[in-house]
Protein backbone atom coordinates (compact mmCIF):
# COMPACT_ATOMS: atom_id res chain seq x y z
CA UNK A 1 0.00 0.00 0.00
CA UNK A 2 1.38 3.41 -0.96
CA UNK A 3 0.61 6.03 1.72
CA UNK A 4 -1.35 9.07 0.56
CA UNK A 5 0.99 12.05 0.60
CA UNK A 6 -1.84 14.42 1.46
CA UNK A 7 -3.65 12.59 4.24
CA UNK A 8 -1.28 9.96 5.71
CA UNK A 9 0.50 10.90 8.96
CA UNK A 10 4.14 11.86 8.48
CA UNK A 11 6.62 9.95 10.65
CA UNK A 12 10.32 10.55 11.24
CA UNK A 13 12.87 8.09 9.87
CA UNK A 14 16.16 8.25 11.77
CA UNK A 15 19.47 6.48 11.28
CA UNK A 16 22.04 6.32 14.07
CA UNK A 17 25.08 6.45 11.80
CA UNK A 18 27.79 4.52 13.61
CA UNK A 19 30.06 1.51 13.07
CA UNK A 20 29.18 -2.08 13.92
CA UNK A 21 31.40 -2.02 17.05
CA UNK A 22 29.84 1.12 18.54
CA UNK A 23 28.00 -0.92 21.14
CA UNK A 24 27.22 -0.59 24.84
CA UNK A 25 27.30 -3.29 27.49
CA UNK A 26 29.64 -5.63 25.60
CA UNK A 27 33.39 -5.35 26.14
CA UNK A 28 35.73 -6.44 23.40
CA UNK A 29 38.75 -5.77 21.26
CA UNK A 30 37.35 -2.48 19.92
CA UNK A 31 35.97 -0.93 23.10
CA UNK A 32 38.78 1.63 23.27
CA UNK A 33 38.66 4.30 20.51
CA UNK A 34 42.40 3.93 19.92
CA UNK A 35 41.62 0.52 18.37
CA UNK A 36 38.82 1.65 16.06
CA UNK A 37 41.04 2.16 13.02
CA UNK A 38 42.18 -1.47 13.34
CA UNK A 39 38.62 -2.87 13.18
CA UNK A 40 36.92 -4.15 10.02
CA UNK A 41 35.00 -1.24 8.52
CA UNK A 42 31.40 -1.79 7.43
CA UNK A 43 29.62 1.53 7.89
CA UNK A 44 30.02 2.86 4.34
CA UNK A 45 28.65 -0.24 2.62
CA UNK A 46 25.88 -0.71 5.20
CA UNK A 47 24.83 2.94 4.95
CA UNK A 48 24.79 2.83 1.16
CA UNK A 49 22.62 -0.28 1.35
CA UNK A 50 20.22 1.52 3.67
CA UNK A 51 20.22 4.59 1.40
CA UNK A 52 19.16 2.41 -1.54
CA UNK A 53 16.30 1.02 0.51
CA UNK A 54 15.13 4.55 1.38
CA UNK A 55 15.63 5.75 -2.18
CA UNK A 56 13.45 2.93 -3.53
CA UNK A 57 10.68 4.18 -1.21
CA UNK A 58 11.24 7.86 -2.04
CA UNK A 59 12.11 8.60 1.60
CA UNK A 60 14.62 11.06 3.00
CA UNK A 61 15.66 10.62 6.60
CA UNK A 62 17.71 12.12 9.41
CA UNK A 63 21.17 10.56 9.79
CA UNK A 64 22.49 11.15 13.32
CA UNK A 65 26.21 10.87 12.70
CA UNK A 66 29.09 9.95 14.98
CA UNK A 67 31.86 12.50 14.48
CA UNK A 68 34.59 9.85 14.28
CA UNK A 69 32.74 8.24 11.35
CA UNK A 70 32.33 11.60 9.61
CA UNK A 71 36.02 12.42 9.91
CA UNK A 72 36.98 9.01 8.54
CA UNK A 73 34.40 8.98 5.73
CA UNK A 74 33.55 12.59 4.83
CA UNK A 75 32.49 11.67 1.28
CA UNK A 76 29.72 9.46 2.68
CA UNK A 77 28.39 12.33 4.78
CA UNK A 78 28.61 14.75 1.84
CA UNK A 79 26.63 12.29 -0.27
CA UNK A 80 23.89 12.06 2.36
CA UNK A 81 23.56 15.84 2.39
CA UNK A 82 23.73 16.08 -1.40
CA UNK A 83 20.93 13.54 -1.81
CA UNK A 84 18.58 15.45 0.49
CA UNK A 85 18.96 13.65 3.80
CA UNK A 86 19.22 15.64 7.03
CA UNK A 87 22.48 15.22 8.94
CA UNK A 88 22.40 15.45 12.72
CA UNK A 89 24.85 14.94 15.58
CA UNK A 90 25.28 11.62 17.41
CA UNK A 91 28.30 12.81 19.47
CA UNK A 92 31.94 12.52 18.40
CA UNK A 93 33.12 9.51 20.45
CA UNK A 94 29.80 7.69 21.00
CA UNK A 95 29.85 7.84 24.78
CA UNK A 96 26.86 7.76 27.12
CA UNK A 97 25.93 11.30 28.18
CA UNK A 98 25.15 10.38 31.79
CA UNK A 99 28.70 9.03 32.18
CA UNK A 100 30.28 12.33 31.05
CA UNK A 101 30.94 15.51 32.95
CA UNK A 102 29.38 18.68 31.54
CA UNK A 103 32.85 19.76 30.41
CA UNK A 104 33.44 16.48 28.57
CA UNK A 105 30.04 16.67 26.90
CA UNK A 106 30.67 20.28 25.89
CA UNK A 107 33.92 19.35 24.14
CA UNK A 108 32.45 16.26 22.49
CA UNK A 109 29.34 17.87 21.01
CA UNK A 110 31.26 20.96 19.96
CA UNK A 111 33.81 18.91 18.04
CA UNK A 112 31.09 16.85 16.36
CA UNK A 113 28.76 19.63 15.20
CA UNK A 114 31.67 21.75 14.02
CA UNK A 115 32.96 18.93 11.83
CA UNK A 116 29.53 18.01 10.45
CA UNK A 117 28.71 21.60 9.57
CA UNK A 118 32.01 21.95 7.76
CA UNK A 119 31.44 18.75 5.76
CA UNK A 120 27.76 19.22 4.89
CA UNK A 121 27.12 22.99 4.91
CA UNK A 122 23.90 22.06 6.75
CA UNK A 123 22.84 23.67 10.06
CA UNK A 124 23.30 20.32 11.90
CA UNK A 125 20.90 21.41 14.62
CA UNK A 126 19.45 18.02 15.64
CA UNK A 127 21.05 15.80 18.29
CA UNK A 128 20.58 12.25 19.52
CA UNK A 129 22.58 10.95 22.45
CA UNK A 130 24.26 7.56 22.04
CA UNK A 131 22.13 4.91 23.71
CA UNK A 132 19.35 7.48 24.26
CA UNK A 133 21.43 8.43 27.29
CA UNK A 134 19.87 11.76 28.25
CA UNK A 135 18.38 10.58 31.53
CA UNK A 136 16.66 12.45 34.36
CA UNK A 137 20.13 12.90 35.86
CA UNK A 138 21.55 14.32 32.62
CA UNK A 139 19.11 17.11 31.79
CA UNK A 140 22.08 19.43 32.44
CA UNK A 141 23.07 18.59 28.86
CA UNK A 142 20.30 20.69 27.29
CA UNK A 143 21.78 24.17 27.84
CA UNK A 144 25.08 22.83 26.49
CA UNK A 145 23.34 21.47 23.39
CA UNK A 146 21.63 24.80 22.81
CA UNK A 147 24.87 26.71 23.24
CA UNK A 148 26.26 24.71 20.31
CA UNK A 149 23.30 25.53 18.07
CA UNK A 150 21.23 22.39 18.66
CA UNK A 151 17.54 23.33 18.39
CA UNK A 152 16.02 19.81 18.30
CA UNK A 153 16.80 16.85 20.55
CA UNK A 154 15.57 13.31 19.87
CA UNK A 155 17.47 11.59 22.69
CA UNK A 156 14.79 10.62 25.18
CA UNK A 157 12.79 7.42 25.33
CA UNK A 158 9.73 8.17 27.51
CA UNK A 159 9.88 4.74 29.16
CA UNK A 160 12.12 2.74 31.46
CA UNK A 161 14.99 0.93 29.72
CA UNK A 162 18.41 -0.56 30.50
CA UNK A 163 20.37 2.66 29.87
CA UNK A 164 18.71 5.94 29.08
CA UNK A 165 14.98 6.47 29.18
CA UNK A 166 12.82 8.62 31.44
CA UNK A 167 9.61 6.94 32.55
CA UNK A 168 6.66 9.34 32.52
CA UNK A 169 8.37 11.83 30.21
CA UNK A 170 6.04 13.62 27.74
CA UNK A 171 5.35 11.64 24.57
CA UNK A 172 4.50 14.56 22.28
CA UNK A 173 7.05 17.03 20.89
CA UNK A 174 7.36 20.10 23.13
CA UNK A 175 9.53 23.17 23.52
CA UNK A 176 11.95 23.33 26.44
CA UNK A 177 13.22 26.67 27.65
CA UNK A 178 16.81 26.61 28.91
CA UNK A 179 19.17 29.29 30.13
CA UNK A 180 20.80 29.23 26.68
CA UNK A 181 17.57 29.37 24.64
CA UNK A 182 14.75 27.09 23.53
CA UNK A 183 15.14 23.56 22.25
CA UNK A 184 12.47 21.24 20.85
CA UNK A 185 12.28 17.76 22.40
CA UNK A 186 10.88 15.08 20.08
CA UNK A 187 10.66 11.90 22.20
CA UNK A 188 11.17 8.45 20.69
CA UNK A 189 7.92 6.62 19.92
CA UNK A 190 6.53 4.26 22.55
CA UNK A 191 3.34 2.20 22.89
CA UNK A 192 1.25 0.81 25.74
CA UNK A 193 1.30 -2.98 25.90
CA UNK A 194 0.14 -5.24 28.73
CA UNK A 195 0.29 -2.41 31.25
CA UNK A 196 3.77 -1.29 30.23
CA UNK A 197 5.14 1.54 28.12
CA UNK A 198 7.72 0.28 25.62
CA UNK A 199 9.50 1.38 22.45
CA UNK A 200 8.45 -0.53 19.34
CA UNK A 201 9.61 1.09 16.12
CA UNK A 202 13.38 0.73 15.83
CA UNK A 203 16.60 -1.03 16.67
CA UNK A 204 16.26 -4.28 18.56
CA UNK A 205 12.51 -3.79 18.99
CA UNK A 206 12.08 -3.73 15.21
CA UNK A 207 13.84 -7.08 15.00
CA UNK A 208 12.24 -8.67 18.07
CA UNK A 209 8.61 -7.67 17.49
CA UNK A 210 6.31 -9.06 14.82
CA UNK A 211 5.27 -6.59 12.15
CA UNK A 212 1.67 -6.65 13.42
CA UNK A 213 2.76 -5.38 16.85
CA UNK A 214 4.87 -2.61 15.31
CA UNK A 215 1.88 -1.51 13.25
CA UNK A 216 -0.24 -1.51 16.40
CA UNK A 217 2.25 0.87 17.96
CA UNK A 218 2.02 3.26 15.03
CA UNK A 219 -1.77 3.05 15.18
CA UNK A 220 -1.79 3.97 18.90
CA UNK A 221 0.24 7.09 18.21
CA UNK A 222 -1.60 8.10 15.05
CA UNK A 223 -5.01 7.82 16.74
CA UNK A 224 -4.07 10.73 19.02
CA UNK A 225 -2.45 12.74 16.23
CA UNK A 226 1.10 11.97 17.32
CA UNK A 227 3.81 11.38 14.69
CA UNK A 228 5.81 8.19 14.94
CA UNK A 229 9.57 7.83 14.83
CA UNK A 230 11.48 4.86 13.46
CA UNK A 231 15.21 4.42 13.95
CA UNK A 232 17.81 1.98 12.69
CA UNK A 233 21.58 1.47 12.69
CA UNK A 234 23.37 0.74 9.40
CA UNK A 235 24.74 -2.53 10.80
CA UNK A 236 21.20 -3.84 11.25
CA UNK A 237 20.67 -4.25 7.51
CA UNK A 238 23.80 -6.43 7.33
CA UNK A 239 23.25 -9.96 8.69
CA UNK A 240 26.89 -10.76 7.81
CA UNK A 241 28.40 -8.01 9.94
CA UNK A 242 31.34 -8.92 12.22
CA UNK A 243 30.41 -10.03 15.72
CA UNK A 244 31.53 -8.72 19.07
CA UNK A 245 32.77 -11.43 21.47
CA UNK A 246 29.98 -13.42 23.08
CA UNK A 247 29.94 -12.75 26.86
CA UNK A 248 30.26 -15.63 29.28
CA UNK A 249 27.09 -17.15 30.71
CA UNK A 250 27.98 -15.84 34.18
CA UNK A 251 27.55 -12.30 32.82
CA UNK A 252 23.80 -12.53 32.11
CA UNK A 253 23.14 -8.83 31.47
CA UNK A 254 25.97 -8.60 28.93
CA UNK A 255 24.82 -11.84 27.32
CA UNK A 256 21.28 -10.51 27.04
CA UNK A 257 22.63 -7.34 25.42
CA UNK A 258 24.64 -9.48 22.99
CA UNK A 259 21.59 -11.49 22.00
CA UNK A 260 19.59 -8.30 21.50
CA UNK A 261 22.25 -6.94 19.15
CA UNK A 262 22.18 -9.95 16.86
CA UNK A 263 18.74 -11.55 17.08
CA UNK A 264 16.67 -11.63 13.88
CA UNK A 265 19.09 -9.56 11.79
CA UNK A 266 17.74 -11.20 8.64
CA UNK A 267 14.31 -9.78 9.44
CA UNK A 268 15.42 -6.12 9.38
CA UNK A 269 15.31 -5.54 5.64
CA UNK A 270 11.87 -7.07 4.94
CA UNK A 271 10.34 -5.32 7.96
CA UNK A 272 11.82 -1.97 6.95
CA UNK A 273 10.60 -2.42 3.38
CA UNK A 274 7.10 -3.22 4.66
CA UNK A 275 7.04 -0.16 6.93
CA UNK A 276 8.28 2.09 4.14
CA UNK A 277 5.44 0.82 1.94
CA UNK A 278 2.82 1.15 4.66
CA UNK A 279 3.66 4.54 6.20
CA UNK A 280 4.83 7.96 5.15
CA UNK A 281 8.27 8.97 6.43
CA UNK A 282 10.47 12.07 6.29
CA UNK A 283 13.20 13.89 8.16
CA UNK A 284 12.85 15.08 11.74
CA UNK A 285 12.73 18.68 10.49
CA UNK A 286 9.90 17.86 8.06
CA UNK A 287 7.85 16.13 10.74
CA UNK A 288 8.23 19.02 13.19
CA UNK A 289 7.15 21.50 10.52
CA UNK A 290 3.99 19.42 10.08
CA UNK A 291 3.55 18.74 13.82
CA UNK A 292 5.04 21.73 15.67
CA UNK A 293 5.22 21.57 19.48
CA UNK A 294 2.06 22.78 21.21
CA UNK A 295 3.40 23.03 24.76
CA UNK A 296 6.35 24.67 26.50
CA UNK A 297 8.18 23.79 29.71
CA UNK A 298 11.11 25.36 31.51
CA UNK A 299 14.31 23.57 32.50
CA UNK A 300 15.35 24.75 35.95
CA UNK A 301 18.03 24.00 38.53
CA UNK A 302 16.65 23.04 41.92
CA UNK A 303 18.28 25.46 44.37
CA UNK A 304 18.21 22.91 47.16
CA UNK A 305 20.68 20.60 45.47
CA UNK A 306 22.75 22.47 42.91
CA UNK A 307 24.13 19.16 41.63
CA UNK A 308 24.35 17.74 38.14
CA UNK A 309 21.15 15.82 38.89
CA UNK A 310 19.36 18.86 40.28
CA UNK A 311 17.36 19.77 37.21
CA UNK A 312 13.64 19.50 36.57
CA UNK A 313 10.98 20.54 34.10
CA UNK A 314 8.58 23.22 35.32
CA UNK A 315 5.56 24.93 33.75
CA UNK A 316 6.66 27.75 31.51
CA UNK A 317 6.23 31.24 32.91
CA UNK A 318 4.59 32.19 29.62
Amino acid sequence: MIPDAETAPLNAFCVDLEEWFHAFGISGKYTDPVTWDDAPQCVVGDTEDLMRLLDDAGVRGTFLTVGWVARKYPDLIRRLAREGHEVGCHSYWHRLVFELSPEEFDRDIGECVGLLREITSQPVDTFRAPGFSVTADALWSYPIMRRHGITTDISIVPAKRDHGGIAGFPRDPFTMETAEGSIVCFPVSVMHLAGRTIPFSGGGYLRLFPLSLIKAGFAQNHRVGRPGMSYIHPREVNPDQPRLPRPAIWRPMALLKYLKYYVNLKSTRPKLAALLREYRFGTVAEVLRRHPPTSTVRLALRPATGTRAGFELLPSAS
